[in-house]
């Protein structure tokens, strides 16, 4: 296992890979696969950062390396792996299905800047937009954007009280925001998110949220009548960021995330699968 780990970093460190060296290497990785080797992990990522494959497996790898980290009190190792992979390899990692630019090096006050410009102009269209999934996370937990984060995530409260209602209003706000040159397009992938035009490198995207006529609320595609209204609105202003956030922002954490939301967990991933089974009926409803 030793010469391979050995080849990889060498070549991450020279000349790079050729895709027949990704192949070959990647066979001899999996011929002695141990995800519980911190070498072993560390090579795995390495080489698929650096040749900007599997982006969803590296990302859950690194969520597996952390909690061994963690668990061994080798944090500070963790950290510095990620730190050498981005300063020194100079490679992205990985956010969801592609390795993008994240905030770590950006200016993020130009980036808050910006967000706060565009939840004012939601407001002049009269609608209420809060910091939603990593975005809130960010705020919450560390004040800021977080750094390993690509993209900003805001939701928007519908006035619909059932799920069809929603569906409707939604693909008519979609429409409406796209003509007022807010938005782009819905998502290719999901069907449901709105894209909005980029903040710099960094994308956008505005989910939709409402509260049925049990004042249950539903934000898609993680919280599923978990949270009351009164967790949700009145929408409160964070005031290191300028960005609305809900009124028990903590409860929404846990929808999403979990009750180990506090954790750092650079390679965490959502569960899609479970979350568009309970929306089945949502999701079916914008189809049509």
């Amino acid at each position: 296992m030793t010469e391979v780990i050995d080849e990889v970093w060498r070549k991450a460190r020279g000349e790079g890979f050729s895709k027949a060296d990704y192949e070959r290497l990647l066979d001899a990785l999996e011929a002695v696969r141990d995800r519980n080797d911190v070498a072993w992990m560390q090579a795995w990522i390495v080489l698929h950062c650096a040749t900007r494959n599997k982006a969803f497996a590296t990302q859950r790898l690194i969520s597996r390396l952390s909690r061994v980290c963690r668990k061994a009190g080798q944090e500070a190792d963790y950290y510095e792996f990620l730190r050498v992979i981005e300063d020194d390899l100079g490679f992205n990692l990985p956010n969801g299905s592609a390795y993008t630019e994240t905030f770590r090096n950006a200016d993020v006050d130009a980036v808050l800047t910006d967000c706060q410009a565009l939840a004012a102009r939601m407001e002049e269209l009269g609608l209420e937009v809060f910091a939603n999934s990593g975005t809130l996370l960010g705020i919450v937990r560390e004040g800021t954007l977080l750094k390993y984060d690509n993209d900003i995530d805001l939701g928007v409260l519908l006035e619909a009280r059932d799920v069809d209602e929603a569906a409707k209003e939604w693909i008519g706000l979609c429409d409406r925001l796209i003509a007022a040159g807010v938005g782009v397009e819905r998502s290719s992938w999901s069907g449901v998110t709105l894209k909005l035009h980029k903040i710099g490198p960094f994308g956008v995207d505005l989910f939709p949220a409402w509260i049925d006529g049990s004042d249950k609320v539903f934000v898609y595609p993680h919280t599923f009548g978990e949270m009351a209204r009164d967790q949700l609105v009145p929408l409160v202003t964070h005031g290191a960021t300028g960005l609305k956030v809900p009124a028990d922002a903590e409860a929404m954490l846990v929808c999403n995330y979990g009750e180990s939301w506090r954790v750092p967990n650079e390679g965490w991933t959502f569960g899609w699968k479970e979350a568009n089974a309970k929306f089945d009926r949502f999701l079916k409803a914008i189809a049509s």
